[in-house]
């Protein structure tokens, strides 16, 4: 029996969209970088071969930039193919993340109760 991320990135493959392409290796993401890494690095962009990742922390950015080609041929290999030829490692800007007021934590939505 055939795994579901095989034939979707299949799927994904023969439709050729970075945002599609994106969509998987954010999926993707945890097996093949590992739950330690995943949770501190994240694919952000993935265009014209190349893969850029937000980290957390500049000590995590400096760990991993040697560490480049192996996460390279890690996606490469999940893939299938030869999707990225270059990864970079971007800090994440601090600050509160811009999310729709529906997906804020701080935002309870108004419930109207109905009359008897």
């Amino acid at each position: 029996m055939e795994k579901a991320g095989d034939f979707i990135g299949r799927a994904v493959r023969r439709m050729e969209r970075p945002e599609a392409t994106l969509a998987w290796l954010v999926g993707a993401w945890p097996g093949i970088a590992g739950k330690m890494l995943a949770a501190h690095a994240r694919p952000i962009r993935c265009e014209n071969g190349r893969l850029e990742l937000s980290v957390d922390a500049k000590s995590w950015q400096q760990q991993l930039e040697p560490m480049a080609q192996e996460i390279r041929d890690r996606i490469n290999h999940a893939w299938g193919g030869p999707l990225i030829r270059e990864v970079k490692f971007l800090l994440a800007k601090p600050g509160p993340v811009n999310l729709p007021r529906e997906l804020r934590n701080d935002y309870t939505p108004f419930i109207r109760r109905r009359r008897s």
